[in-house]
């Protein structure tokens, strides 16, 4: 019976580390908000939302800003102290040495961009982990258009990213690592069967 019972639990145990990575791309998440059309060398207001539900923590991330297009534009934000910073020059948001994040919660930061050049533009913000690297957590990548006057408005697709169409939005994920929850209690349970019938058929013997 002892021999039984030390084997169940080095195999829970192996079971326990199998399950434990988490797919923290699921817990957090960006959001980029703005209304109408958005038209070179005029100012627009928009909001960059992160947000995490029931995420894991992490004691220092940053946010990276990466940009292509026909030229950088200009996006302000402001931070705690009302210092102007331009986030896409700088290339990232947030202190230094990072900030920490955890649990269920939502921040909004509101910016002002600025474009010079008409053309396509894809803004990909990425959550960086300070403490490793800079590795990323999680990240999402938004396609928009910027016009060279309002007149044209009707011949561009809609490129309201507020709606959230997935057509404009590309959505990176870190690829998903070990077992889902689901698998690892049939998994178990599958195992502590087995174990149970090899003890009764050795006590039948």
């Amino acid at each position: 019976m002892k021999k039984v019972c030390k084997l169940l639990i080095s195999v829970l145990m192996i079971l326990t580390i199998f399950c434990v990575p988490v797919r923290a791309a699921d817990e957090y998440e960006f959001e980029l908000n703005y209304t109408g059309d958005i038209v070179i060398n005029e100012t627009k207001d928009a909001s960059v939302i992160l947000r995490g539900t029931n995420a894991s923590t992490y004691a220092k991330v940053r946010i990276k800003i990466d940009i292509t297009g026909p030229a950088t534009p200009k996006i302000i934000a402001e931070d705690s102290l009302g210092t102007e910073i331009d986030i896409a020059q700088e290339g990232y948001w947030g202190p230094p040495e990072g900030f920490p994040v955890s649990g269920t919660f939502e921040n909004e930061t509101p910016v002002k961009a600025t474009f010079t050049a008409a053309g396509t533009y894809t803004i990909k913000l990425s959550l960086v982990n300070m403490e490793n690297s800079e590795a990323e957590i999680t990240s999402r990548t938004f396609t928009i258009e910027v016009l060279e006057d309002t007149i044209n408005t009707n011949e561009i697709v809609e490129n309201n990213i507020e709606n959230n169409e997935e057509s404009n939005n590309e959505i990176d994920k870190l690829p998903q690592t070990g077992m889902s929850v689901t698998e690892c209690i049939i998994y178990i349970a599958v195992i502590v069967g087995l174990i149970y019938l090899i003890y009764y058929r050795m006590r039948k013997a």
